[in-house]
């Protein structure tokens, strides 16, 4: 390589010290090669201009290099850092990433589609998207490549997609209520038509009654996910009860965020008179006084693991898995203590 060309396949092996095969696949997105390396890989080909042939992988697959995403908002961490992590596996891989946010409207998502369709893209990452199972199907049976991230419905055609342990995650907050001395536990959930609502509710009412409880309705409360003055009032609800709960397991960190703001106005302190889980463990609940106890999404990996997945069907090689739950984790902060009663 002399100075000021740019590096070849067979440059970016010497210096990374690995196989020319080892750099086609980390370029590519192909599996065989670790995260470490295809990092390393994928830095000196920005820091030695290593563009590949484009034009000529173009005209040889078909394929135009460039991948779309769809997905709600973009100012929501939430996600911002799913995004985020399909973003870096598209960069790494060679490709470019087209955008669109459908505001969850179901005509903007099938328009947005239609114009990637149109324009060329060789697939696209769908984060929940907003039309029924049925037209997903369609689109999978046209033979369009995509990959699902959280489904707003629950999927039951053979058509890829990732997700979160959600129903493991809210059974881990409720069994860690429990064990500190909780029986009094109400809920506030997100939208009942989201497919990650159900499966939260699914996990709750099992580990209660795993316990010998069951899930008490009259503490049950119904709000948006992105309205936190809905995690509000339904706290201010909840807590002006002749026997209120002694435990809020709210369905998402923005919902116990307006959960925390209603303690405050009722001037109950958090969690010697209240108890409060969120879910997601976006970057506020950490920063937040008293930290919030909640259950951790990995989110980042999510968009990560559905790019990857779908730039192994765009090059006709088969997922690790089609359908993929990945892991949460309860994460115990400052919000959640044993009831007075149940102290010693």
């Amino acid at each position: 390589m002399t100075a000021g060309e740019p590096a070849t396949m067979q440059d970016l092996a010497r210096m990374a010290g690995v196989s020319v095969a080892s750099v086609s696949r980390a370029l590519s997105g192909k599996p065989g090669v670790s995260a470490a390396t295809r990092s390393v890989i994928a830095r000196l080909a920005r820091e030695h201009g290593f563009t590949g042939n484009q034009p000529a992988r173009a005209l040889s697959t078909g394929q135009t290099g460039r991948i779309a995403v769809t997905l709600p908002r973009i100012e929501a961490e939430y996600f911002a850092r799913i995004l985020a992590g399909a973003a870096q596996v598209i960069h790494d891989a060679g490709l470019s990433l087209v955008l669109e946010t459908t505001q969850h409207e179901g005509d903007r998502q099938t328009d947005a589609i239609r114009e990637f369709v149109r324009t060329g893209v060789d697939g696209a990452l769908l984060l929940l998207p907003a039309r029924s199972n049925w037209e997903i199907s369609a689109l999978y049976d046209s033979g369009f490549k995509f990959v699902i991230i959280d489904p707003t419905d629950q999927v039951t055609a053979p058509m890829p997609w990732v997700t979160a342990t959600n129903a493991m995650g809210a059974r881990h907050a409720i069994e860690h209520l429990l064990a500190l001395g909780h029986h009094r536990i109400a809920i506030i959930t997100g939208e009942s038509h989201f497919f990650s609502t159900r499966e939260r509710l699914h996990g709750t009412r099992e580990a209660l009654e795993q316990a010998g409880i069951g899930l008490d309705q009259s503490l049950v409360r119904v709000s948006g996910y992105t309205e936190s003055a809905g995690g509000y009032e339904a706290a201010l609800d909840l807590m002006r009860q002749p026997d209120p709960p002694t435990a809020i397991f709210a369905f998402n960190d923005r919902l116990a965020f307006g959960a925390l703001q209603a303690a405050h106005t009722l001037k109950l302190p958090v969690p010697d008179a209240l108890s409060i889980v969120g879910f997601d463990d976006v970057d506020a609940a950490k920063l937040i006084s008293p930290s919030l106890t909640t259950v951790r999404q990995p989110l980042s990996e999510m968009g990560s693991t559905a790019a990857t997945m779908l730039i192994q069907l765009i090059n006709g090689q088969n997922p690790r898995g089609m359908h993929i739950q990945l892991a949460t984790d309860l994460i115990v902060r400052q919000s959640t203590a044993a009831p007075k009663a149940a102290r010693p």
